[in-house]
This record gives C-alpha cells, structure tokens and sequence, in this order.
C-alpha cells in the first residue's frame, strides 16, 4: 500500500481531481490496483508524467512504463503492480470506466 499512497498523494499534490483507487487482486493476474485520475488541462496532464516519476524514484521505486506520453488526453503509468490512469476531464467522460467497474472495490487512501 505504500506505493498507493505515494502515487495517490502525488497526484492529490498536483491537483488532479476525481482520484479513484480499485482493488482489482481478485480481478487481475496482471496487477493488483487501478487509479483513475482526472487533470484540469493538458499542461497538467503533462506534469503529472514527470511527478510521478519523481516520486516513484524517490521512494525507490522502479520508474513506471508510460503510454501516451504525448497525448493530449490520456495517460497510462504502469508502476508494475499498479495501473495509473490520468485523464481529461472529456476523455474521463467520454470512456466512463468507473461504469465497468461498478462491483469493483474501491480502496480510500487518505490524503494530507
């Protein structure tokens, strides 16, 4: 959990609203947690790809994989074990993942 609370708070820092955290280790042979976040604007968007980074390293965590790196819209992080997605506000409206994801636990992580 504690890569969960950094990533979370990480993204809390830099102002990405809507965090949801899902427990998907009854779900998935491939990871064990999903966040879906949401960024304001591309520019925070883009921020957010170094941050994590940053702060996964920090905490001497391998550096995550990054999809859509140059995407105005959407971006993955696969931290290995955990799945970041980071969206804009159209995008995360558009796809609607939380709609799948309805009977899917969710994990509260406080945030300072």
């Amino acid at each position: 959990m504690e890569k969960i609370n950094l990533l979370v708070q990480s993204l809390h820092n830099l102002k990405l609203i809507d965090i949801i955290v899902y427990d998907m280790r009854e779900r998935s042979p491939f990871y064990d947690f999903v966040v879906l976040a949401t960024a304001t604007n591309t520019r925070q968007l883009q921020a957010t790809i170094k941050h994590l980074k940053d702060d996964l390293a920090a905490a001497q965590f391998d550096q995550p994989m990054i999809e859509g790196a140059q995407s105005n819209a959407w971006v993955l992080a696969d931290a290995k074990d955990v799945i970041v997605n980071i969206f804009t506000q159209e995008e995360r409206a558009y796809y609607n993942i939380e709609k799948m994801w309805l009977d899917i636990p969710r994990i509260d992580v406080d945030v300072k």
